[in-house]
């Protein structure tokens, strides 16, 4: 009995010892290329992880608040201002002034979304101001980490 507890005693270490490993980055030996070349890591793309942590997070906000109804959704497509590549882009407002769609704006636009109406589209979006402190943060990163990507839906005047 004993020895069997030990073997699971071990197992449990093992397998706790190889997820720490794999955790920290086992730093044992270089990567190779497989030709037997040390491998060079290519330069980092992406925002740091605690950027990706908040976009990660503000996309599951996204979805349950109900934002994908209407932005960024095929069925309604150019009836409403798609959210891929806004971040930081210009945008045509109703009364003809235009802005940059900065974090301020994002901001604006889900506490207070008829204040600063986009052109070409009617006011019809619900103030989000019950949301958290928190909340508005992690939908605001999600929107800037769309700001590569290609909007699929225009309006068509």
């Amino acid at each position: 009995m004993r020895v069997r507890w030990n073997l699971v005693a071990l197992s449990a270490l093992t397998i706790a010892s190889a997820a720490w490993l794999a955790a920290c980055g086992n730093q044992s030996a270089p990567a190779t290329n497989g030709a037997g070349e040390t491998a060079t890591k290519p330069a980092e793309t992406k925002p740091a992880a605690v950027t990706d942590s908040e976009a990660a997070k503000g996309k599951l906000v996204f979805l349950q608040t109900g934002c994908n109804a209407c932005h960024m959704n095929s069925a309604v497509g150019n009836q409403y201002p798609d959210l891929r590549g806004l971040y930081g882009a210009e945008v045509k407002l109703k009364d003809g002034k235009t802005v940059i769609a900065d974090e301020a704006y994002l901001r604006e636009s889900i506490v207070n979304p008829n204040k600063q109406i986009v052109a070409g589209y009617p006011p019809t979006m619900p103030p989000y101001g019950y949301l958290k402190e928190e909340q508005l943060n992690q939908l605001i990163a999600y929107i800037k980490s769309l700001k590569d990507e290609k909007p699929e839906y225009t309006k068509k005047e």
